[in-house]
């Protein structure tokens, strides 16, 4: 490769450092990969950023193989005698010579993603002859899970050896190799993100959660899917919590009652934890107590798997919440019995600015326009409201005055249509935003638009359908006469097989990427 960049693209001369800022937040991989060939002090600065989180697709034995390869490739000599016996070590000449030491730069260890990618190809690495050289050798064997194991252990000796990871992704599915292997090195010195997903019992996973709090104690942000009725185990998470530094995020996701020591081990971080997730747990109301402690705490998410309308929450929970409070800015209460979902907004505060809910009654919404009435996002999922009846969502609707962004879901029919009709006349004139999913008619939005006094400057539509030309003609139509209106998005996730099974997508980066956008402005600039 030249090291004089080419004239015919007119690329500026910039200083490394510049370079490497540039694309550091470049996410999309085939723009990153193209940078490649400007020149030797690009492509020095664009594959570190390449190979700190490499995502082969998992569907594609081609990019599985190339990512196995190229690491292979790196292995020194105690990886190689790992990989092969000693008669068999000259294979390694079949593997072309590595033009970086690719491990170095490795920040996010998805140990998952890795182990499926190893056993989409371990039996084509190199070439076949290569493959059949990996201990054990069993030719006979058409699937020989020891010799994916044998890969896997060679490739977490390199990683150790070379890497110094920000961020692990495990899964006691695909259980790790032995512990004094997996904690060699300073590997974990610089873990900041640590996601467990922990659904059955894996041995030397189990160790090495039991290990990491002498590893590493700078983790920020923790996420876990805990399905493992064990009640050892949730102490050894809750260790990790009790050793973490300054713990920023927390998630939990999991249906066992030994969560409580877990959650208690959040006491220990309440100065700094800024967001926390609950998903599908299964709480006691003093174990709440402990979040209006968290001082610095901005963002709650509460979501269970079914509305536990007969839950009760106790009479002395105000009494246990006396004091507590939150300066929260968002807040996601979904499937949460109604005294339990308008205490938590009392104790918002009145910093709240956004707002997701499932359930609705005439208690959250005094709650709301109580405590909550300087929010500016506010999500409602309207599916099976009681004989229609959308009193309560009205008066919430109409009494935050300075709401700008309004999404609406159901997965009921009639229900968002019925809706839009009756909201016309309270919604607050600074609403700037509308995004609408799932169930609703094109005819009732086209209505609903044309009787809208409110400047709506951007709609977002998510349907329940795929969107054809007769359909994308008809909405257009709609929307291009609602002069206010600059931008409409629909989201594509339907047709790339990423249709949402609850209802509820939220548009973050991952779905921001199947948002199509229509500049409403230059199409009607067009049609004059």
């Amino acid at each position: 490769m030249s090291t004089k960049s080419s004239n015919k693209h007119n690329f500026p001369s910039l200083p490394s450092e510049t370079i490497y800022e540039i694309f550091k937040h470049i996410q999309h991989e085939p723009t990153l990969f193209s940078c490649l060939f400007v020149n030797r002090a690009w492509c020095r600065k664009i594959v570190p950023i390449l190979w700190a989180r490499p995502k082969p697709p998992i569907y594609k034995e081609r990019a599985s193989r190339s990512l196995i390869e190229t690491y292979v490739s790196c292995f020194d000599d105690e990886e190689k005698s790992i990989l092969l016996t000693e008669e068999d070590l000259s294979q390694m000449d079949r593997l072309k010579s590595p033009l970086f030491e690719y491990a170095v730069f490795l920040k996010e260890l998805n140990y998952p993603l890795l182990r499926l990618a190893v056993r989409n190809c371990y039996r084509n690495l190199g070439d076949k002859e290569f493959s059949k050289r990996i201990k054990p050798t069993k030719p006979e064997v058409e699937v020989n899970p020891n010799r994916q194991i044998t890969i896997m252990k060679a490739l977490c000796n390199l990683f150790m050896r070379m890497s110094r990871l920000e961020s692990l992704v495990l899964d006691s599915y695909d259980d790790i190799p032995n512990v004094p292997l997996f904690t060699r090195g300073h590997c974990f010195s610089n873990l900041i993100n640590l996601k467990i997903y922990w659904t059955n019992f894996a041995s030397n996973m189990s160790n090495f959660i039991k290990k990491l709090p002498q590893i590493c104690t700078g983790i920020r942000d923790l996420s876990i899917e805990f399905d493992l009725d064990g009640n050892i185990e949730a102490e050894n998470i809750a260790n990790i919590i009790k050793s973490q530094q300054s713990l920023n995020t927390f998630g939990l996701s999991g249906s066992h009652n030994q969560v409580i020591p877990i959650l208690s081990a959040l006491e220990s971080q309440v100065e700094s934890l800024t967001s926390i997730k609950f998903s599908r747990i299964n709480y006691q109301w003093q174990s709440l107590d402990i979040l209006g402690k968290c001082s610095n705490l901005k963002s709650l998410d509460i979501v269970s798997s079914l509305c536990p309308v007969s839950r009760e929450v106790p009479d002395d929970s105000s009494i246990v919440a006396n004091g507590s409070s939150f300066n929260l800015r968002t807040l996601k209460l979904l499937n949460q019995s109604p005294k339990l979902s308008a205490q938590l907004i009392r104790m918002g505060g009145s910093s709240l600015r956004s707002l997701s809910l499932n359930t609705v009654t005439s208690e959250i919404v005094s709650s709301i326009l109580r405590s909550g009435t300087r929010i500016t996002r506010l999500s409602l999922d309207i599916s099976e409201t009681p004989q229609l009846d959308f009193s309560q969502h009205l008066r919430i609707i109409g009494g935050l005055k300075i709401l700008r962004y309004l999404h609406l879901t159901s997965s009921t029919p009639s229900d968002i249509n019925n809706l839009l009709s009756a909201m016309i006349t309270v919604l607050p004139n600074t609403l700037r935003h509308l995004n609408i999913e799932q169930e609703f008619s094109l005819r009732h939005l086209g209505t609903f638009l044309d009787s809208c006094k409110v400047p709506l400057e951007e709609l977002t539509l998510f349907p329940n359908m795929s969107i054809d030309t007769g359909y994308l003609t008809e909405i257009i139509g709609y929307v291009k006469d609602k002069s206010s209106l600059k931008f409409l998005y629909l989201n594509l996730s339907w047709e790339s097989g990423l249709v949402n099974k609850i209802f509820t997508k939220e548009i973050d980066d991952k779905v921001q990427k199947y948002l199509f956008t229509v500049d409403l402005d230059k199409l009607r600039g067009e049609e004059i």
